[in-house]
């Protein structure tokens, strides 16, 4: 039997000001109403703490998966306690009506701010940093969003005024871990379509079951969004945004919003968040987290035409210069350290005492510390002692060392952008991703050293790398693509000589022996 108190002008079906939950809520009016249910504002007695509480429409308390969705809503929210997710504080059952009693924030979402106005670059990297911060502690509990958008970002205020992001509705989501046992199978059923069209990964568009990876795609369209001031695709009908999910490539942000200027590196982070394929995306958010803070800022993020062609012209500072040393994990502890000083957001004297960086210094000239001039012939860039920044990351790819955390490469993405005409940098990130194992965003490093400098293809690492990565299945058309791109013809003797050593392995033979008539044919 209910124990709801109604009042007299209590509505059929809704809970009015007034009525009491639970003999303990006291409802003080309605907040919003989602899918599945109705969100009230109450105070809880005899605290008179206000709270807010999410309650099942009436008309779906007969539907059994709805209702076990509901109270999914409510363990896994309980199994959440990080400061951007809402938290929980009481679930029950007031006869057959599930509630769920959570904080009561005072902001909007972040669908009405994109609604609003549009969001400045640096505020948009502020916000989702923290939804990646959120889903990042979801994730290592196993727990997976799977409907994350605009709808579903709150944004409250600290007290010095600070926007703070709270991760709403987890309604949708599921524990990673337990995919196998009967309830998960009942509520994630093949050919079932959870999530919201815009946000969905391909997985999820066309049906399948989602984790982790699609929560990280879903991040991905969402900066791209506040970063572009639209969706990344548009659909008038919910089949054509589940199509262009499915088969359209990401758009070009510079397409979108031509005078946004950002480093490239973000726009790889973006793309690799997005990729089709959920193996060729972050791990999970908190490795796309850590993608994000290696990527060096607050960059110099809208430039006009004249600031853009001015900047080009200067010399970029001296990064801190990090020390060599002949063994990998020798030279670690020097790598972390450079890593303070470049990486994130925040260099290692704004932590340290609150001073302002050092001025700009210009680069020392000489052989050993400016690149070769770019040339058309191929020619190895390591062949010559390199900046001394650069000796402990080719000490990592010269031993074979695969990084575990991208603050041990973090000083790379400084020197890649703080010296743009040295593709040596680029090619230093592209092999250790690839010894990564993070196939994707090593070829993009690959293919923007080869943009600076065609003579780079004379590297004997990169083209064994891509001649490495065209025998694989998953990868192989993209590093197949490069070759073609990069080498032409010249690739030829180093690509017959892989199919001699790929006797036996037939699929990985036969897709390098189609690259080597593509090439001839291409000759």
């Amino acid at each position: 039997m209910s124990s709801i108190e109604r009042t007299e002008d209590a509505e059929s079906g809704e809970l009015a000001q007034g009525d009491r939950l639970a003999g303990k809520y006291l409802i003080e009016g309605r907040l919003g109403t989602g899918g599945i249910g109705v969100v009230y504002r109450a105070l809880q007695l005899p605290l008179e703490r206000p709270v807010a509480i999410k309650v099942l429409h009436d008309d779906l308390l007969t539907m059994e998966e709805l209702v076990a969705r509901f109270e999914r809503e409510a363990r896994v929210l309980s199994a959440l306690t990080h400061p951007h997710v809402v938290s929980i504080s009481d679930y029950g059952i007031d006869g057959e009506r599930p509630f769920l009693v959570m904080e009561l924030l005072e902001g909007r979402t972040l669908e009405e701010v994109v609604r609003a106005d549009p969001i400045e670059p640096a505020r948009a990297i502020h916000l989702i940093r923290q939804v990646l911060q959120g889903l990042a502690s979801a994730h290592e509990k196993g727990i997976s969003h799977r409907d994350l958008k605009p709808a579903n970002v709150f944004l409250t205020a600290l007290p010095d005024g600070t926007e703070h992001v709270k991760l709403l509705d987890f309604g949708l989501a599921r524990m990673v871990s337990r995919d196998q046992d009967e309830e998960e199978v009942t509520l994630t059923q093949r050919g079932v379509v959870f999530g919201t069209p815009a946000y969905m990964s391909p997985e999820q568009a066309a049906g399948s079951s989602a984790d982790v990876a699609s929560d990280v795609y879903s991040a991905g369209a969402l900066l791209f969004e506040l970063l572009a001031g639209r969706r990344p695709y548009l659909g008038e009908t919910r089949a054509e945004l589940l199509r262009a999910h499915l088969t359209a490539p990401v758009p070009r942000l510079a397409s979108v919003r031509p005078e946004l200027r950002v480093h490239e590196d973000l726009i790889d982070l973006i793309d690799v968040a997005m990729a089709k394929d959920p193996q060729d995306r972050f791990r999970d958010a908190g490795e796309m987290l850590a993608a994000l803070d290696a990527i060096a800022g607050p960059p110099a993020w809208l430039l006009d035409e004249a600031e853009v062609s001015h900047a080009a012209t200067q010399r970029a500072a001296k990064p801190p210069a990090l020390a060599p040393s002949p063994a990998p994990r020798a030279a670690l502890l020097v790598i972390l350290l450079g890593a303070l000083g470049v990486g994130g957001y925040f260099t290692w004297a704004n932590l340290r005492d609150g001073a302002p960086d050092p001025a700009p210094t210009e680069l020392a000239t000489g052989p050993r510390l400016d690149p070769p001039p770019p040339s058309d012939a191929p020619r190895d860039p390591f062949a010559e002692p390199v900046p001394e920044p650069m000796q402990p990351f080719l000490d990592m790819v010269e031993q074979g060392y695969a990084f575990e955390d991208r603050a041990e490469v973090g000083p790379l993405y400084r020197l890649a952008r703080e010296l743009p005409d040295d593709p040596r940098p680029l090619l230093l990130l592209g092999h250790l991703m690839v010894a990564r194992e993070w196939y994707t965003e090593g070829m993009r490093r690959y293919e923007r050293a080869h943009r600076i400098d065609p003579s780079v293809r004379g590297d004997p690492r990169m083209r064994d790398a891509l001649l490495q990565l065209a025998a694989r299945d998953s990868v192989g058309d993209r590093a197949a693509d490069l070759i073609a791109q990069i080498y032409g013809a010249e690739a030829l003797p180093a690509l017959q000589t892989a199919i001699d050593e790929r006797a036996g392995q037939t699929m990985a033979q036969l897709r390098l022996v189609r690259l080597r008539e593509r090439l001839r044919a291409e000759d």
